[in-house]
């Protein structure tokens, strides 16, 4: 962890500590590239042995997802009064085999949308970083 100076507004999270702080999280931004474009989602997700898991309905995502796989998913949240960023950039990759799936916990997560998500998506990791930002006042 970096040490804090009276002007700086923020410091870099350890690869550890953006781990510890998605793992405290439930929802997310997954971007993904969608021709010339690039779309962004809301998810619900879980982190597992430094993997990130979501799940998806049939559709569009899943489909943009299949053809460009490389992916930045982004989680932010607030702890003990500070306020925190983490985004991972990798590759998102469907889960094809049923143990695969069991075992990632994935089938337990809960959906904020109630539509049928049975496309389970495992993000592995290419690089993660991550930043704590001190209240301003």
């Amino acid at each position: 962890m970096q040490t804090r100076t009276s002007r700086d507004p923020s410091e870099v999270l350890s690869e550890v500590e953006c781990w510890d702080v998605l793992a405290q999280t439930a929802v997310g931004r997954i971007a993904i590239r969608s021709g010339d474009d690039i779309d962004m989602f809301p998810v619900n997700f879980l982190v597992k042995n430094r993997l990130v898991y979501f799940r998806t309905a049939p559709g569009k995502k899943m489909v943009d997802l299949t053809e460009a796989p490389r992916v930045a998913f982004e989680a932010d949240g607030a702890a003990a009064g500070l306020r925190w960023s983490v985004v991972v950039k990798g590759t998102a990759q469907r889960l094809n085999s049923d143990p695969e799936i069991e075992d990632s916990g994935i089938r337990e997560l809960q959906s904020l949308e109630p539509s049928f998500k049975w496309n389970y998506v495992r993000i592995t990791p290419h690089t993660i970083s991550g930043r704590r930002f001190w209240p301003t006042h």
